[in-house]
């Protein structure tokens, strides 16, 4: 019996070429006599393939918009302590993100397809359940993996926040909030929403076709996600938390997994600058 999840026995053109994959991409429910797509990224990708008209070009655009806020910020701030810097940081990422929901409504399916929005409570838990495990993860691993590095390396500046102890209070806990909730948000919806999707558009017979293959995926938007932090001394501790977060979105085939996973790995970071 076909599983109508899957695509599989379709005469569809567009239906990716990896999507029947096995037997990775199925897991047997014991005593069900059914079989679930497991990497429920192929699913969500299948959903919005007909309506989907943005791609590679939309996720550099959404990227680019970011990158260059960042540049413009560190031409006019001058203090990491201060108010300006705080919300500085902010407006790039919000901007982006802003730009990638227009793009979805506008040229795609809208945020609910395109960057597999849950529907339901229990498609939420779901979710949930999948970025917090995964967002696990990505804590132990990167605890360890920093431990490791710590000892062998000096760091001069072990943190990109140097002047967050002369912070103010109240900037202090909106700094530790975005970090902690905004951050992941707006990351996710640019790396594991924009770009995973770009990326797996590009799964017809077309050069460069193999982009498409969920492992490359994965792989293309955990090495841009570290490199993108720029903070060089702990990049294997962001490529390792930047494969557990995209296993959490390829696993749901949502970002709202990626956020959880992304969220929980951003939890000591916010810590550190609540408490500094």
């Amino acid at each position: 019996m076909t599983d109508p999840g899957d695509g599989a026995g379709r005469a569809d053109p567009d239906r990716p070429s990896w999507a029947g994959l096995a037997p990775m991409n199925h897991v047997h429910q014991q005593g069900s006599g059914l079989s679930e797509t497991y990497w429920r990224a192929e699913q969500a990708a299948l959903e919005r393939r007909r309506g989907q008209r943005w791609g590679l070009p939309a996720a550099a655009l959404v990227l680019g918009l970011n990158l260059a806020g960042f540049l413009v910020l560190g031409l006019v701030v001058t203090s990491d302590a201060s108010a300006v810097f705080v919300v500085g940081i902010m407006i790039p990422s919000l901007l982006a993100t802003g730009v990638a929901v227009a793009i979805s409504k506008s040229r795609g399916n809208g945020p609910v397809v395109d960057f597999g929005l849950p529907r339901s409570i229990p498609e939420f838990l779901g979710h949930l359940r999948s970025g917090l495990a995964w967002g696990g993860v990505a804590v132990v691993g990167g605890i360890v993996l920093a431990l490791i590095l710590l000892s062998r390396i000096e760091v001069g500046d072990p943190t990109p926040l140097g002047a967050v102890t002369d912070m103010a209070v109240g900037l202090k806990i909106v700094l530790a909030l975005w970090i902690w909730l905004g951050a992941p948000i707006c990351e996710e919806t640019m790396f594991r929403g924009m770009l995973w999707g770009a990326l797996e558009k590009r799964t017809r017979p077309m050069p460069m076709a193999w982009l498409g293959n969920r492992w490359v995926v994965l792989a293309i938007t955990a090495v841009l996600f570290a490199v993108w932090h720029r903070e060089w001394w702990r990049l294997v501790v962001l490529l390792w938390g930047g494969f557990a977060i995209g296993i959490a979105r390829m696993r749901s085939g949502s970002i709202v997994a990626s956020i959880t996973a992304h969220s929980l790995n951003n939890t000591l970071p916010a810590l550190v600058v609540l408490l500094a």
